[in-house]
């Protein structure tokens, strides 16, 4: 065994380990603050609050499991995969799950009124039209063959469709909603943080098709652009957050 494969292992035990315990919290959880799966639905229905949880925290329990014991076997690119797929898939299951729960106990007799009705969701139409845009300079870039097609590009450029998505997500409250009161700052600061990643992946991009040539400057100065838009994205991201109540 060399130090690479060491390593994947190690990486795999420790954060399975981490992700088996996240889902064991969610799975116990009481509806304690902080814990649990926690969207829209969730605040306005206990049962869809429990139903959501126990999805959830068994697959990411089974997340955790598959992430030790397929270390040993696959890259730590298949890992990655795993872990995407694999907490990807629980939080669809389980937002699929409470939305159907909520659906059901609304249907019921004993249904409480409709509180969430009444929140107006955040506009967030412009965010989605640049990011289709950065969206389409990237993959016009990769289909005219300006950039190499190999899997690290596609996989960047895949990550503007998936904060692409996210954006349209955070524009539904009863998806995005993650305390029990929604004043959507939070989501539109979301929304604006990524913008601006989906705005650097197109500008690397766009750099590597003109080809520069690769002076020292342009070495520099690019990694610290990516960096300067990410912390400024985290920056946005927790400021909307703190705007939103959490403190």
């Amino acid at each position: 065994m060399n130090g690479y494969e060491l390593l994947r292992i190690l990486y795999g035990l420790f954060l399975g380990t981490f992700i088996i315990i996240a889902g064991a919290l969610t799975l116990t959880s009481k509806g304690e603050p902080g814990i649990g799966f926690r969207i829209g639905y969730t605040y306005l229905s206990e049962r869809a609050r429990r139903k959501a949880n126990r999805v959830s925290g068994i697959g990411t329990v089974l997340t955790g499991v598959a992430l030790i014991i397929l270390s040993p076997f696959i890259p730590m690119a298949g890992l990655f995969v795993v872990l995407l797929l694999g907490l990807g898939g629980t939080l669809a299951l389980a937002y699929l799950t409470a939305k159907r729960e909520y659906e059901l106990e609304e249907l019921s007799t004993e249904a409480p009124e409709k509180p969430g009705s009444g929140i107006e969701p955040p506009k967030v139409g412009k965010h989605i039209t640049l990011q289709l845009i950065f969206t389409g300079v990237s993959f016009t870039l990769i289909l005219t063959g300006e950039v190499p097609r190999d899997l690290g590009i596609l996989l960047v450029a895949s990550l503007q469709l998936f904060l692409l998505a996210l954006t349209v997500l955070v524009s539904r409250p009863l998806v995005f909603q993650l305390a029990p009161k929604f004043k959507g700052k939070m989501a539109l600061g979301f929304a604006r943080a990524m913008t601006i990643v989906s705005a650097m992946v197109a500008l690397q991009l766009v750099v590597v098709a003109l080809k520069p040539r690769a002076s020292p400057l342009l070495v520099v100065l690019l990694p610290l652009v990516s960096l300067g838009a990410i912390f400024y994205a985290v920056f946005i991201a927790l400021t909307s957050a703190y705007e939103e109540g959490y403190y």
